[in-house]
């Protein structure tokens, strides 16, 4: 743990979030999952320092509600404390952070290929260069002009979609070892009920967690960590690396290579994938190199394709062009409160909306679907009014004894303002048979 006199450390988006959509449409990058921890966690678990969040403006009363229950005293979009005489360490918020990378101590602009990954500077600097701009992305702009940059060539950041895919199973092994340092843990050769495969010291168990009879834990290739509360049903078959949230179930299946948020409900298959917290895959099915957000449900025998026929690369929709992710292996991302009917099907590297409806006509969905999109049977249902959709997400949340706030609401419709033509346009090319 990294400690310091008094330090503000500024979490920021880098302006590309667009190309995180639909992940992005609800949360900063740095509130999303790789690994074991959410992108933040794992700096704001090193350092110690006053927390500063800065985030689109829409976004900021939902951040402000959420953080202050998970992690108390923290700060939103309030750009004195730039000024304020602490010293300052700004962190791009999608650097997956290292902390063999970090230099502190003296003033110090890092960057990777001309963008910056984080920046330290002593609290006169910080508010001297504060008193100077007239936001933020100049004070920015003037520390990198400023101070000569560093060279980091080793940073990992998510930029793209498919960087939190490639990134999870190693993010999983390095954040092991974060968590390791804190809580109470049991190993696996604590657990005489569970079949463990390799090196038991690599299975991390929490000491409030039930792993039931007939559970194969195989850690040969990566640590196996199930946390506080989770429940591990028998002829389930967990293979690292692997991290099953706070209060989830594995409700039987295989789930490999993959991070579970907290209080989901899991079954199936599942490779290579994040979900994030109270989403479901209870039932049979396949996802695989996917990214799941949260409030999600996936209806039984909801399955991805993550391999094309032809083994060529995969392209994905990402700001209306298909962009060729250079990745053999990725299925379908996933945006927040969406639905799937029984039987879905999903082709490798599609992308769907927050708060989607979708209900098979027994052929693969389009490609891309935009958010808030009831898509039955293959044709459009514009007339379910927005009502109609938050009346359902309180239902949803309420099972989990958890509410919709007054500011998540009023981002949602907001969202749903924002997207509206290109609800319509999509309506189009279906009637068109363009999708």
């Amino acid at each position: 743990m990294i400690r310091l006199k008094e330090m503000i450390i500024a979490f920021f988006e880098a302006g590309r979030c667009s190309r995180l959509y639909p992940l992005t449409l609800t949360k900063p990058v740095y509130m999303l999952r790789c690994g074991a921890l959410r992108i933040y966690e794992k700096a704001a678990g090193e350092l110690r320092g006053r927390l500063l969040f800065l985030t689109r403006s829409e976004l900021g009363g939902v951040l402000a509600e959420k953080l202050s229950k998970e992690v108390g005293e923290v700060y939103v979009n309030e750009l004195r404390l730039l000024s304020s005489g602490d010293d300052l360490l700004v962190v791009d918020g999608g650097w997956l952070f290292d902390e063999s990378l970090l230099k502190l101590g003296e003033e110090v602009v890092a960057a990777k290929d001309g963008e910056l990954v984080y920046a330290y500077v002593k609290g006169s600097t910080a508010e001297r260069t504060a008193e100077r701009s007239s936001g933020f992305n100049e004070f920015l702009e003037r520390l990198g002009s400023e101070l000569s940059p560093m060279r980091l060539e080793g940073a990992r950041l998510v930029r793209d979609l498919w960087d939190l895919i490639e990134y999870n199973a190693g993010e999983i092994e390095r954040d092991a070892e974060r968590i390791k340092r804190g809580g109470s843990w049991r190993s696996g050769s604590d657990l005489p009920q569970v079949q463990i495969v390799g090196d038991p010291n690599r299975v991390l168990i929490s000491r409030s967690a039930e792993i039931y009879p007939q559970v194969v834990v195989d850690s040969r290739e990566g640590p196996v960590i199930v946390d506080e509360g989770a429940r591990i049903l028998p002829f389930s078959y967990l293979a690292g690396p692997c991290y099953v949230g706070r209060g989830s179930w594995i409700v039987g299946g295989r789930v490999s290579e993959s991070s579970i948020g907290p209080v989901c409900r899991v079954g199936g298959e599942v490779e290579g994938s994040i979900i994030e917290g109270f989403s479901n895959k209870y039932h049979a099915g396949f996802l695989g190199h996917s990214y799941v957000g949260e409030w999600v449900n996936l209806a039984a025998m909801t399955t991805t394709s993550d391999l094309k026929n032809d083994y060529s690369t995969v392209k994905i929709p990402i700001g209306g062009r298909l962009v060729d992710s250079g990745k053999l292996k990725l299925g379908v991302f996933i945006g927040d409160h969406t639905k799937t009917g029984i039987g879905s099907l999903f082709t490798a590297g599609s992308v769907v909306g927050i708060m989607c409806n979708l209900v098979s006509s027994g052929e693969a969905y389009p490609k891309y679907v935009p958010s808030f999109t009831w898509l039955v049977k293959g044709q459009v249902r514009d007339w379910i009014p927005l009502d109609r959709m938050i009346e359902g997400e309180r239902r949803m949340m309420a099972r989990r004894g958890v509410g919709l706030s007054d500011a998540e609401e009023k981002l949602l419709r907001e969202l749903y303002a924002e997207t509206e033509a290109e609800r319509a346009a999509f309506k189009e090319r279906l009637l068109r048979g363009a999708w």
